[in-house]
């Protein structure tokens, strides 16, 4: 908004040194001498040169027209751009009558083909600000025609081109005129606006209403604005009304609707420090980020690219934070729905951030997403951009777990499985590898309670082999009764040494694991231990001793250890009852070494018997001792 401003500023500006031409050409009249005083009245009043290269004309009737071919204006000293303004052809169509009492009404004023350049300097000072040249001793007085400020009707531009570059960030906003059109019937009138072109390659065409012309040139605030219209091709309506206090601009009355997307509130720039200030107070009904216009369309989704024959995870791309360095920031946030672009949607969601000299600090978040609630705190320090450093909390209470498989691009049928989540990590760099490589903290989930209706395997899915040499009763059964699943993962420079702290625990099943996660590499190498829990049928033909689970986190490989006495319970449980088998396969498989903790207890680093946490449920147990249970089912093999 700060830079539209600036645009807005300097155009009118520019306006203003053409209506002095204006006035000072028609009081001359005769088009042999009609250019030179142009320019010289010019210089003394803004300090620029104005060039006419291919003449004037002057046209009588009812409404006179002067006709000026080839123009510029000279830019600042400093400026870095030829010309501060340059057009084809300017334009201007005047009142006749107003003409006998020495006033000059502008009833069109229509520039051809200009190249405008805006920009400013290191200070923050804009080449539209225009100085007056020092008064000498020659310098004539200003006629009253030249000293009345003329009124102008109606503008037009066709076929331009406007550029907006920033000194401190080195930034250039481009604008693509094709048509822009203001008209009233004077200059104490509100315009009918109509614009159609692109900013910074994004297509705009708007039309609607602004305040008169005379207010914005004389700063008279509050200025409406009113429009309305197509962004990149979505709809797009503004209303606000721009106000100045001293160095701070405001948007108060903010109503936007861009799409489906409605946002309301103040917004206000304050300049005059080391950066300017954004400080603002937003509410959104709806927020989609897919509604959002950005340059050159939305950034697309693509694959990682290739590192050394793999694919990576977390590209070295890196992350440009120096937007953090530009503006400070002071604001809040609230979004009844907010849309991602893939389709996920948050509700209630509500952000307090503070930016402050490239530190910026999301203090407080919160949402419900995922069938829970999310909340915690994001801090970028990108003070100096040769090693920010990022510091992310994120608790997340009663989520699901199927809609959190869904959105790991794992879609699977779940119902139940409530699911708590815990992230604090600290990390350093300036690309995703980086902030894996240095990830620093603690990762924690625990789900509980869930039906996983199974489906399918695909083989080619490392996953997918993995739950088959793990779980060979997903073959066979409908669904898989989860009691409990735990991660607990704690990293220290990107690297998760995991000492059973992973389980799963199944009716049937219980899967503990151990191993390594090395983001820096992008490596696992897990050994993941099965125990039989209940239940057995007798058609599972084997049960895996040993699986590890290795390689590259892309495609890790699964690697299994068959276990032999698994074949040979089988063929004895073919002539007894399930209920003897399953006790003889808990006893044989069960660990008693942790005093009976269950898998997810010895995860969570727990004892036997603690209380289960708010989101997992612990697998059921009996209290009967797994050896009694063994000497009644060889009690039942020889018919005891």
């Amino acid at each position: 908004m700060r830079t539209a401003w600036k645009i807005l500023a300097g155009a009118a500006a520019l306006v203003a040194v053409v209506l002095i031409g204006a006035a000072i050409a028609i009081s001359t009249v005769d088009v042999d001498t009609l250019i030179g005083p142009v320019k010289s009245r010019i210089k003394d009043v803004t300090g620029r040169e104005l060039t006419v290269r291919g003449g004037a004309e002057l046209k009588f009737s009812l409404e006179p027209k002067l006709v000026l071919k080839d123009v510029s204006i000279a830019n600042a000293p400093w400026g870095t751009a030829p010309a501060l303004a340059t057009a084809q052809r300017l334009e201007l169509q005047i009142a006749l009558l107003p003409l006998l009492s020495r006033r000059f009404e502008v009833i069109e004023l229509a520039l051809v083909d200009p190249v405008i350049a805006l920009e400013t300097d290191s200070a923050g000072r804009g080449n539209w600000e225009l100085g007056k040249a020092p008064a000498t001793a020659t310098s004539a007085p200003p006629s009253d025609a030249a000293a009345t400020t003329p009124a102008v009707g109606n503008l037009s531009i066709t076929g331009g081109k406007l550029t907006y570059r920033d000194a401190k960030s080195g930034h250039v906003t481009k604008v693509g005129i094709d048509k822009l059109a203001l008209r009233s019937r004077n200059a104490q009138a509100p315009m009918a606006a109509q614009f159609s072109g692109t900013v910074d390659d994004v297509a705009v065409s708007v039309e609607g209403t602004l305040g008169p012309l005379e207010s914005l040139l004389q700063q008279r605030w509050p200025y409406p604005v009113a429009l309305e219209g197509k962004v990149d091709g979505t709809s797009t309506a503004v209303s606000t009304k721009i106000s100045k206090d001293g160095t701070t601009y405001g948007l108060n009355d903010l109503d936007l609707r861009v799409g489906a997307s409605t946002v309301g509130g103040k917004f206000s720039i304050v300049t005059g420090g080391a950066r300017p200030k954004l400080v603002f107070g937003l509410v959104a009904t709806t927020l989609a980020v897919a509604d959002l216009p950005l340059p050159g369309g939305a950034a697309p989704t693509t694959a990682a690219p290739a590192v050394a024959g793999k694919s990576r995870m977390f590209p070295d791309t890196p992350v440009d934070f120096s937007i953090l360095r530009v503006v400070d920031a002071d604001g809040r946030i609230a979004v009844g729905k907010l849309r991602l672009a893939d389709g996920r949607e948050f509700s209630n969601v509500k952000v307090q951030l503070s930016l402050v000299a490239g530190r910026l600090d999301v203090a407080d978040f919160e949402a419900a997403a995922l069938g829970g609630s999310l909340a915690g705190r994001v801090l970028i320090d990108a003070a100096t951009a040769a090693n920010p450093s990022l510091q992310v909390r994120i608790n997340g209470n009663g989520l699901d777990l199927g809609a959190i498989l869904t959105s790991l691009g794992k879609p699977r049928e779940v119902r139940g499985g409530k699911t708590d989540l815990m992230v604090d990590l600290a990390m350093r760099g300036a690309s995703p590898h980086a902030w894996a490589s240095s990830a620093t903290g603690n990762l924690r989930v625990v789900a509980g309670r869930a039906t996983l209706v199974n489906t399918k395997l695909d083989l080619t899915s490392s996953l997918d082999k993995l739950f088959a040499a793990v779980n060979p009763f997903r073959e066979i059964d409908p669904a898989t009764q989860l009691l409990c699943a735990v991660i607990r993962m704690p990293f220290a420079n990107g690297i998760a040494r995991v000492d059973r702290t992973v389980a799963i625990e199944t009716n049937k099943l219980g899967v503990l694991a151990s191993g390594t996660l090395d983001l820096r590499n992008e490596t696992v190498d897990f050994s993941i231990q099965p125990k039989v829990n209940s239940g057995i049928p007798v058609d599972i033909p084997r049960l895996a001793d040993l699986v590890r689970f290795s390689g590259p986190m892309t495609a890790p490989q699964v690697q299994v250890d068959a276990k032999a006495s698994v074949a040979a319970i089988a063929s004895v449980g073919a002539a007894v009852s399930t209920g003897g088998l399953s006790a003889i396969g808990q006893a044989l498989f069960a660990r008693l070494e942790d005093g009976g903790a269950t898998p997810c207890q010895i995860a969570l680093g727990q004892k036997a018997g603690a209380a289960p946490s708010s989101a997992s449920t612990k697998a059921g147990t009996s209290g009967s001792n797994p050896l009694d249970d063994v000497g009644r089912a060889v009690g039942r093999l020889f018919g005891k």
